[in-house]
């Protein structure tokens, strides 16, 4: 834990010195910042340890921008937003076309009024089949052996309480299931076969 805190703090300082270098560039005002990174880690949270996992510890990264003439300082979305958006923001701000096959969406309305609408959701793949989606309000996970999760995000933020087999949320679940990915590409890497038998691991209910 003394070496993922230490490697967050060198990270901060460093950075501070790349943008404290543009505040003092003359291109500062032609130059578009858009800072992300990995993952967290679980650290004990939920009895679980380090990243593979697709809980909000382990699915919380770092979003930041800066496009001039567009963002406002020290401006906060709490827009769940996904990394697919990144691509297809990065091309409308420049002004350049979005590929056909990018299936991102792009936030540029959230960069110019954070509070904004966006109704899609965030969508996370941990390994074949499993994946999660995130809105203001739900988490909802279905891993590739068909188990499911469900969280409410506002009141149970530490996601506690599976609601998944709760069927006063079924129409929730359904909802939100609708929006998981259609298409499921096999690991880099697999033998032919393989992925396909793969099932997902995920703990028991009592430690969910």
């Amino acid at each position: 834990m003394q070496g993922y805190l230490a490697a967050i703090a060198s990270m901060d300082m460093n950075l501070g010195r790349l943008l404290d270098a543009l505040e003092r560039s003359p291109a500062r005002d032609r130059t578009i910042v858009c800072l992300w990174s990995d993952h967290g880690w679980h650290l004990g949270e939920k009895s679980y340890w380090r990243k593979f996992a697709l809980w909000e510890e382990a699915t919380r990264s770092p979003l930041v921008w800066m496009v001039p003439g567009l963002t406002r300082p020290g401006s906060v979305c709490t827009r769940p937003v996904d990394c697919m958006t990144i691509y297809p923001t990065l091309t409308e701000v420049c002004g350049l076309p979005t590929p056909a096959h990018v299936q991102g969406t792009s936030i540029r309305g959230l960069l110019a009024d954070p509070g904004a609408e966006r109704p899609e959701p965030a969508v996370m793949t941990h390994k074949f089949r499993n994946h999660a989606v995130r809105t203001a309000q739900w988490r909802y996970i279905r891993y590739a052996n068909g188990d499911e999760e469900l969280y409410d995000e506002r009141e149970d933020p530490h996601e506690w309480t599976n609601l998944a087999g709760d069927p006063r949320h079924a129409a929730v679940k359904t909802a939100l299931a609708a929006l998981l990915p259609q298409v499921d590409q096999p690991d880099i890497g697999s033998a032919p076969g393989m992925a396909e038998k793969r099932e997902a691991r995920s703990l028991p209910a009592a430690d969910r």
